[in-house]
């Protein structure tokens, strides 16, 4: 009787203690769906989801956590994950037969990571973006990205392509998600500006043009250029690239691409002659340049006339090929060989006013004209030395103009 007691005691424990133990049963075990990315030796602890088929308890389960790859990734009873190495393995968490299961991608710590702003011309394709990044081993990891593919684009090894003018940017990024940023600018027109004048010495008063042209040697339009003066006190310029002396002395011209691809050219102004007389003209047409400084020394066969000044005279040469475009004859080219040949024959004519010494296609001389004006005005009243001024037989020429001690004038123009 004693024994079927202590029987039945123990049965209503056990019943006890099944009661207590009853409660919500654990259904699911969960971890998030994304990569976990990780740097070697970087850490992140994981914390599971659990499920129940009631009211859960205020403890969760003990979980039992493995990597599957200690070599990349290893993780402690905490759900603490320490990356080791370049690589991916999956991490488990496990209650009973119940698990779940997280991918871990571990990469290299980016130490350094820049990128260099580019420039590109339409003309010349693709260009090799240029990144440092640190460690080296991350080159190959690396993702390029542009921020408009409508201005340039860019392929998986960092080659960038110009589609059209304009600015976009160029994102690196790096396997650990660091990330650098530079500017692309797409572009066109010249490369290289060379800016030529007609002549580099030109009279107070006068203009001169200047034209440009890019590397290839073709010429680019002058309205599309931004151009300025060194020195306005000395010469003016405007859009079209026409030079106004305005004084005597040096300036440099520039021209500037919108790209900011600049040219120069330096002009020198120089005083026109001053002095006073009147005089004759002959012409001929049987058959910038050097300057002559004054001299002491009359040629033979002067006589009294003492020193001389003997110079181009560019102010004529512009009046004179006005005459022509007035007629619509083109306008001829200055020639610096010409030029010398010109003033020779200014001494020539000082001692014999003929054209005996002649060598050029066509010449005029006059004598005792005191200005550029004047000796055009003469020679185009008459009519020899007018056939020559706007004969378009012609297509270039020079004008020089020598003055001496006893205040005489001479001039000559050539033509060839």
């Amino acid at each position: 009787m004693k024994k079927r007691k202590w029987i039945a005691f123990g049965l209503a424990a056990v019943l006890a203690l099944a009661v207590t133990a009853c409660g919500a049963k654990l259904t699911g075990v969960a971890l998030p769906e994304e990569t976990l990315k990780l740097t070697v030796g970087g850490t992140a602890v994981l914390e599971p989801d659990f499920s129940y088929d009631g009211e859960a308890p205020a403890e969760g389960p003990e979980v039992t956590w493995t990597s599957a790859d200690e070599a990349v990734a290893t993780v402690d009873e905490t759900g603490t994950v320490t990356g080791v190495a370049a690589g991916e393995t999956t991490v488990t968490a496990a209650v009973g037969e119940l698990s779940a299961t997280r991918t871990v991608v571990v990469n290299i710590a980016t130490e350094t990571l820049t990128v260099e702003d580019m420039s590109l011309h339409m003309a010349d394709g693709a260009a090799q973006a240029s990144v440092t990044v640190e460690p080296a081993e991350l080159a190959d990891q690396l993702t390029f990205k542009t921020g408009d593919a409508a201005i340039a684009t860019v392929d998986e090894s960092g080659n960038v392509t110009p589609v059209k003018e304009g600015h976009t940017s160029l994102l690196v990024l790096a396997p650990d998600g660091t990330r650098a940023k530079a500017m692309i600018t797409v572009w066109s027109g010249p490369k290289e500006l060379t800016l030529t004048a007609e002549k580099n010495e030109v009279t107070v008063g006068g203009t001169v043009a200047v034209t440009a042209a890019d590397e290839t040697g073709a010429a680019v339009d002058a309205a599309t250029l931004t151009w300025a003066s060194s020195d306005e006190g000395v010469a003016t310029v405007d859009e079209t690239g026409t030079v106004t002396v305005v004084s005597a002395g040096e300036v440099t011209i520039t021209a500037e691409t919108a790209y900011e691809v600049a040219g120069s050219v330096t002009l020198t102004g120089k005083e026109a002659a001053k002095s006073s007389g009147s005089g004759s003209s002959g012409s001929s047409s049987s058959g910038g340049g050097s300057t002559a400084a004054p001299t002491e020394d009359a040629p033979e066969g002067w006589g009294t006339h003492g020193w001389f000044y003997v110079d181009v005279d560019t102010t004529a040469f512009d009046l004179q090929n006005q005459l022509r475009s007035a007629v619509g004859a083109p306008a001829l080219a200055w020639d610096d060989s010409l030029a010398s040949i010109a003033q020779s024959r200014c001494e020539d004519i000082a001692v014999d006013f003929s054209h005996n010494g002649a060598q050029t296609r066509g010449e005029n001389i006059a004598v005792g004209y005191a200005d550029a004006a004047s000796v055009i005005a003469a020679w185009q009243g008459s009519s020899g030395h007018y056939q020559n001024m706007i004969s378009t037989g012609y297509t270039r020429g020079a004008i020089a103009h020598m003055y001496d001690g006893d205040g005489c004038h001479y001039w000559v123009a050539v033509f060839e």
